[in-house]
């Protein structure tokens, strides 16, 4: 949520911030703060939409801490919705008149002059409508037929290749990898379940693995029948056993937009002889939409993957209604997963295309839950998946591209998803992913997964140039973001991804991984994501908490965690060189948040400076007028904190440098960043 955005005037009267995580605030209590002008002049409203309509609800003072005022407001809740929108409105009054001189909008996009759209206000669930493990959730996705094989080994067209090293991408020089099963399995993945667990991952989710004809399994010929190349439906009943063991959450994904051209219901090659592609009175042709040409459609136009049609009630009976649905089915014991990850989830629909898309994933969502009330379900969607996750009784979230895999990727690596030389700024992120957290609920932004990797894209090492401390400053970003962290299978590899020129679907030296001897750099990888993982769950600022923009600038950006009491400072510097910078009030969100009002709500006689502040737009440069006048006090509070600093990357962690820049961040002067380095400080719980 941003503390301001650019607005008609040259600049803004005041500054506010607001989150629903501050103490405090929850959804049925709307906290404001406000800096700038004395609170005798400020008339501020909570304006609800709970009905669609907007309802403007007085705030109350609830008093002032350091020239920081406090309003209040109860949330106007209601039956049917249980997404809420709602933004604030600020009027100034004139000192000596008392008449209304400026009006603000405070809404997910900022501050403005404009009365915001609803979509762009602030949002909130009512009522629960996730599971309750997703904060902690910490995933491993897996491409199965190149992690892991119960034969201890990778046999590639009848040859034997040992998992105690890597193998260099050259040894498969005149083989298509792409067309040729590894021999990973099921199995193989269960036994590697300690090593898992080991890393900090308390979840896997697996790419698909019904029978299908490719690699990649995609293209789904039987939905009750795990790949017999996995090891069948027993290896996946065996697998699930034993993650329970580890006490670990199993995924799946779900390839139900499409089946493959040799499922029985298309039948391409004419197995059965009833399929609906060469069968205009096949039972099955209206499972899929055909053209007046008799041609089919396809996913992507892809002639493998016939679209499925949801406007065909068979269809909806097969694939989610029918208690032995392909959703329903392996949510149930012996297998019972903890929930989907459905493919191409923007384009499933009726007749060959989206139509109805939103309604047929919210029934697949629902059917799910009817099953498993606990399920998580998520969407795979490479586009913005607002249109979606803003509905009720949806997807829970979805593969966060926008949100974080494509900026974090172009401002780490300087290119985009598609490959294109995208160099993007710290100021550049900063805009990007918070642009598209705009008008979605905290909830929703919790389930988003985020990654560095995935198995379509080239490996995240490779595109940093093989920059080791740049890797390690990266993965904390990973760890202390909001959402569900997601390691890509390889991730912990590091250097040797390079070295051996390891792809996205390169066999995996899995014996060696599990004995952290791959290499030196590779056990270090291991460690830290271990490390993370604890320093996550250590604070609920990290799991629940809300994320909030302080700074960003070339190479350069920082962020706040804050959930109630406790918080996480995050700076990030991917540039060669010191990043300083002055703070101003940079830190008003947290000093906001944290120190309640001491000050008599009815005798305020602190400093007004309500004509003449010059606030700091949201990651753009402090003015220099403005050096966070009035915020020495709150800094002194800060000092006091039982603070504890980690940094990854070239800055190595000492106890001299901790206390370094401890005294630096707390004397509210200035901040220095390290070159290639993530630097994170935490508030710990004091010692009684």
């Amino acid at each position: 949520m941003r503390q301001n955005t650019s607005s008609p005037r040259a600049s803004l009267p005041f500054q506010c911030f607001h989150t629903c995580t501050a103490p405090a605030g929850n959804a049925e209590n709307a906290v404001l703060f406000v800096r700038g002008a004395a609170p005798q002049r400020l008339h501020c409203t909570l304006v609800a939409f709970p009905q669609h309509a907007g309802i403007v609800i007085p705030m109350r003072y609830t008093g002032s801490r350091s020239g920081i005022h406090r309003f209040e407001a109860q949330m106007p809740l209601a039956e049917g919705s249980n997404l809420q929108f709602y933004s604030f409105k600020i009027s100034l009054t004139h000192a000596q008149s008392g008449e209304i001189s400026d009006v603000v909008w405070y809404s997910s996009l900022g501050m403005s002059r404009e009365c915001p759209l609803q979509q762009h206000c602030f949002a909130f669930e009512q009522k629960p409508a996730h599971p309750d493990y997703v904060p902690d959730l910490i995933l491993y996705q897996i491409f199965p037929d190149r992690f892991a094989s119960a034969k201890d080994c990778f046999i590639i067209d009848a040859q034997r290749y040992p998992a105690d090293e890597p193998i260099h991408a050259n040894t498969f020089e005149y083989k298509d990898l792409d067309s040729i099963h590894c021999g990973g399995d099921l199995d193989g993945v269960a036994r590697m379940l300690p090593y898992i667990r080991g890393l900090g991952c308390d979840g896997l989710i697996l790419s698909p693995i019904f029978k299908a004809p490719s690699v990649s399994k995609y293209d789904p010929e039987d939905y009750d029948v795990i790949d017999p190349h996995f090891g069948g439906n027993g290896a996946l009943k065996r697998l699930r056993k034993e993650s329970l063991v580890y006490e670990m959450r199993l995924f799946l994904s779900g390839p139900f937009n499409h089946t493959g051209d040799m499922h029985p219901w298309f039948d391409r090659h004419e197995r059965s002889g009833k399929g609906a592609c060469h069968h205009e009175d096949s039972p099955y042709r209206d499972f899929y939409t055909f053209r007046k040409n008799g041609e089919a459609c396809y996913q992507q136009n892809n002639a493998q993957l016939p679209k499925l049609n949801y406007g065909e009630r068979s269809v909806r009976q097969a694939i989610y209604k029918d208690r032995n649905s392909a959703v329903r089915k392996w949510l149930r014991l012996p297998y019972g997963i903890d929930g989907w990850c459905l493919t191409a989830a923007a384009q499933l629909g009726d007749n060959g295309t989206a139509a109805n898309n939103v309604k047929r994933l919210r029934e697949i969502c629902h059917a799910a839950r009817r099953e498993y009330p606990n399920a998580l379900m998520l969407g795979d969607i490479n586009s913005d998946a607002r249109y979606v996750l803003n509905t009720d009784g949806n997807l829970d979230g979805a593969v966060n591209y926008t949100g974080f895999l494509s900026p974090i990727r172009a401002f780490f690596g300087g290119v985009s998803l598609s490959g294109d030389p995208t160099p993007y700024t710290g100021e550049d992120l900063r805009r990007t992913t918070e642009n598209y957290s705009v008008g979605m609920p905290q909830q929703v932004k919790l389930c988003l997964l985020n990654q560095l990797d995935n198995e379509h894209l080239p490996r995240f090492f490779s595109i940093i140039g093989g920059d080791k401390h740049l890797y390690m400053a990266a993965l904390a970003v990973l760890y202390t973001w909001r959402g569900i962290p997601c390691v890509y299978q390889g991730d912990e590899l590091g250097e040797a991804i390079a070295q051996y020129d390891l792809g996205p679907k390169a066999p995996l030296p899995f014996k060696a991984m599990a004995d952290h001897h791959v290499t030196p750099y590779s056990a270090r990888v291991q460690t830290t994501l271990n490390e993370l993982a604890a320093l996550r769950r250590a604070n609920p600022a990290f799991t629940l908490g809300s994320l909030v923009f302080i700074c960003a600038g070339g190479a350069y950006f920082g962020y706040i965690r804050l959930y109630q009491h406790r918080f996480a400072l995050v700076l990030v510097n991917a540039g060669r060189q010191n990043a300083k910078f002055e703070q101003g009030s940079i830190l008003f969100p947290l000093l906001a948040a944290l120190y309640p009002p001491t000050d008599n709500t009815q005798a305020y006689t602190g400093e007004d400076s309500g004509e003449n502040l010059l606030i700091p737009l949201s990651g753009r440069n402090v003015r220099r007028t403005d050096h966070g006048e009035g915020l020495e006090g709150l800094y002194e509070m800060l000092a006091h904190e039982n603070l504890q600093l980690k940094v990854y990357g070239q800055q190595k962690q000492t106890e001299e440098y901790a206390t370094s820049f401890l005294t630096e961040l707390t004397a509210g002067k200035s901040i220095t960043i390290p070159p290639r380095s993530t630097v994170i400080v935490s508030n710990c719980p004091k010692e009684a």
